[in-house]
């Protein structure tokens, strides 16, 4: 089958699916919980700069730490069991080991005092944010190639767009 036959097969195909009904209402839904949350965030954030201490004891110390390094640990392990098996959920284990090195480099170079700080930036800078940048940059280029072969197999005319202007699969387009 040529790509033309199978650009025209798959546009047949997905006219014999119905578009969701609730699919617009709980898009709205979505919108609204996500800005609420958005804007939320502004006076608590304003609350915390105003009445945090400078200075706290943390209990559970050891606990907070070995087990957000367990859950970091997992998210790689996941990323790496799904990159072996060329899974799609690569893109999501990518995104999410991604940003728990970013969490983790701050805080470690945020809670650091002494000798450790040094220790916490350079780990920072020559381990967890090269790994966090490159799992990003990853996951983005997996997610514009499944895309690109999506658009091209739907029959539209693949343009070099870049992620944030490239349309939402399964989700009908706006008419305005």
């Amino acid at each position: 089958m040529s790509l033309s036959e199978r650009a025209d097969l798959a546009r047949r195909l997905a006219l014999l699916v119905p578009a969701p009904r609730a699919g617009e209402r709980v898009r709205r839904r979505f919108v609204v919980v996500a800005v609420t949350a958005a804007l939320l965030m502004v006076p608590w954030v304003v609350a915390l700069a105003w009445t945090l201490p400078p200075r706290y004891l943390a209990g559970q110390w050891p606990a907070t730490w070995v087990g957000f390094d367990l859950v970091l640990a997992a998210a790689l392990a996941g990323t790496a069991w799904a990159a072996v098996r060329r899974r799609q959920v690569v893109l999501l284990t990518a995104i999410v080991s991604a940003t728990l090195l970013v969490c983790d480099a701050w805080f470690d170079i945020m809670t650091a005092a002494g000798p450790d700080r040094w220790i916490s930036l350079g780990t920072a800078l020559l381990a967890e944010l090269p790994l966090a940048a490159w799992l990003f940059y990853i996951a983005h280029h997996l997610i514009r190639l499944s895309l690109r072969r999506l658009l091209t197999l739907s029959g539209e005319t693949v343009d070099d767009l870049p992620l944030w202007r490239m349309p939402l699969f399964g989700v009908p387009p706006r008419h305005r």
